[in-house]
């Protein structure tokens, strides 16, 4: 009997720790998107939040669902092939941009070790701000004037002069005068950059990659895992496993057999 005996504080108390676990519970509930749509449809009035949070939910249950099930699927294909031939031309041509990059020493020739690229950019040419993951790229100016974006800040280097972009480092280079300029890259280790030129320059070529974006949009996606290459505006944690998985179903569906030409 003693047992049942519970002192009018205590109840307040329990009450007050119900109340409490209640509403933790409740708002943790609102995360999952299923049970907080029948949740939040329980409580009385404010139909305007309500009507808010089951569309705006609903969105955001369907974009979060799909990434995921595509992260998942790529998980289990096998990993993207960034090989390329041996025997190919060192110097390639962007036809559009009137623009080439030669590579000096390849990552077959180096066992991986490191790329060394030669790029000729046009008046005023380059590519804008993005990062990579897997490698670490040392710019020199060999001619005219360059522009290094290097985290935030831009630098203009002359000849003889040298910048490096590490791992993650926001960066971009731009010829930043109207006469043509040659810049060599150095990428530390060897890591894809070399299908990416070749690709890139040749679907400009064949005029499917226009205005920075491909006609196959899986090409797209296997431009950027190959050199693992992200843009600026989306978070890495975001686009980085997405670009990725994207570039193994690419490659799962056969979409990268029409590139073949490009870097075999």
């Amino acid at each position: 009997m003693k047992d049942l005996i519970v002192p009018s504080g205590d109840h307040a108390r329990k009450a007050e720790m119900l109340f409490k676990t209640g509403k933790w519970a409740f708002l943790l509930s609102l995360f999952f998107y299923p049970v907080g749509v029948v949740r939040i449809w329980r409580l009385k009035g404010w139909v305007i939040a309500k009507l808010a949070y089951s569309i705006l939910g609903l969105v955001l249950f369907l974009i979060s669902t799909l990434y995921l099930t595509v992260v998942l699927f790529a998980l289990f294909l096998r990993p993207l092939d960034k090989n390329v031939g041996i025997n190919l031309d060192r110097k390639i041509v962007n036809s559009a941009g009137n623009y080439s990059a030669t590579f000096i020493k390849t990552g077959n020739e180096t066992k991986g070790a490191y790329e060394l690229v030669e790029v000729e950019l046009e008046p005023h040419g380059g590519n804008d701000w993005h990062y990579h993951k897997s490698f670490i790229e040392q710019f020199t100016v060999l001619e005219g004037q360059v522009k290094i974006g290097h985290d935030g800040e831009e630098l203009l280097l002359n000849e003889g002069q040298s910048a490096t972009a590490d791992r993650s480092h926001m960066h971009f280079f731009k010829n930043a005068t109207g006469q043509t300029a040659k810049l060599l890259v150095r990428i530390t280790p060897a890591a894809g950059l070399e299908k990416t030129l070749r690709v890139a320059y040749g679907l400009i070529n064949d005029g499917k990659l226009q205005n920075d974006m491909t006609e196959n949009p899986w090409h797209m996606a296997l431009l950027l895992a190959y050199s693992e290459s992200y843009l600026k505006g989306l978070p890495g944690w975001f686009q980085e496993p997405l670009i990725h998985s994207l570039a193994k179903i690419a490659q799962w569906r056969g979409e990268d057999k029409e590139l073949y030409k490009y870097f075999r």
